[in-house]
């Protein structure tokens, strides 16, 4: 009997269902959609929003600025760091249109709080939509594509520049930089 047993196993042992969870999520995450069968895009879901939550909490909780957080405030945001972390892969490939750039946890995190977080400060939940594609020619297994529901774009607050210090050139984020500097970040590592 499965009593009190939730989710669905598709034919998979624990480890590897968690992987696929893993790695779909994170895919989710970067790409803000993915196509996959109907089962596992529901499962998904189940996975997915709760990751998402927790990152909209941490997101609320941590000080904006150069405040330093209280340090029950910085438990609680490490408390949610590694948990954050236990629900995304070791490392993703993203795949772009200058090329793939490897990700590790540590990246994934912060564009997860950073910038997929920050879409959702406002909203309670459902961040997934689920859209029927049809059926996949071979199996005839059910397709759709889950993907992740616009958010609002955050608001930046505007500050004024001072006239006499000179601006310094800003690196750009790591999603944002051009082939030759991912390249050249991979080179360090010794890749």
């Amino acid at each position: 009997m499965r009593h009190r047993k939730s989710g669905h196993k598709l034919g998979r042992n624990t480890a590897h269902l968690r992987a696929l969870f893993r790695n779909m999520t994170a895919s989710l995450l970067v790409h803000g959609r993915i196509e996959t069968t109907l089962p596992k895009a529901k499962e998904l879901r189940s996975w997915a929003e709760p990751v998402i939550t927790k990152a909209v909490r941490l997101h609320k909780l941590l000080p904006r600025g150069k405040a330093t957080p209280k340090p029950e405030v910085r438990e609680r945001a490490l408390y949610l760091r590694r948990l954050l972390a236990g629900f995304l892969p070791p490392a993703a490939t993203m795949k772009g249109e200058d090329g793939d750039r490897y990700l590790t946890r540590h990246h994934l995190l912060a564009y997860l709080i950073d910038d997929v977080a920050a879409r959702y400060l406002t909203r309670p939940g459902g961040y997934t939509r689920i859209r029927r594609l049809g059926f996949r020619k071979g199996d005839n297994a059910t397709l759709a594509i889950l993907e992740l529901v616009p958010g609002e774009a955050p608001e930046e607050k505007k500050e004024e520049k001072k006239a006499a210090a000179p601006e310094k050139k800003k690196r750009a984020s790591f999603f944002r930089r051009g082939k030759a500097e991912a390249a050249a970040d991979d080179e360090k590592r010794g890749k």
